[in-house]
């Protein structure tokens, strides 16, 4: 039995792979990731959950908050113009539901407890929280403040 979820874990990402077609995951990945090339999209990113970017080093581990930082940066962050999207949702750039305007509110909901990415105004700032976060891998934040400027090898 566990086989057959497994299977179906890898059809569900499998077919929400696709970053590079989604326009609210492609511009985060030009905005948080910005020194990802190609190359390295297409061999470590695609097929798998966009947020590996923050551990497998593709940004520097001072250039985000995670677990309890991220969740206070997150309480603290201004939500007016926010948008959201769902890794396994049809539609991007949906308004922020209120029951996401705090971190404890998006752990709690069953409807965005998983896969749930959150853009400030104009991709000032990410929140991110995975399938993981109840195992400690996640929630991630971070703002263009904390990015600062890293070096784009080529335009992703």
């Amino acid at each position: 039995m566990k086989e057959d979820k497994d299977d179906g874990k890898r059809r569900l990402l499998k077919d929400y792979q696709h970053y590079d077609e989604r326009p609210f995951f492609k511009r985060w990945l030009r905005v948080f990731a910005p020194g990802l090339t190609v190359a390295q999209y297409k061999e470590y990113i695609e097929g798998r959950y966009i947020w590996t970017v923050f551990c497998d080093n593709f940004i520097p581990k001072d250039k985000f908050l995670e677990g309890d930082a991220a969740r206070r940066a997150y309480d603290r962050a201004d939500k007016s113009g926010a948008t959201c999207a769902y890794l396994t949702g049809d539609k991007d750039g949906l308004p922020l539901p209120g029951a996401a305007l705090t971190a404890a509110g998006i752990e709690s909901n069953d409807s965005t407890s998983g896969e749930f990415y959150v853009v400030g105004a104009s991709y000032g700032w990410t929140y991110i929280v995975t399938h993981e976060t109840p195992s400690g891998i996640g929630p991630f934040f971070m703002s263009r403040k904390l990015l600062g400027h890293i070096c784009r090898t080529k335009k992703y």
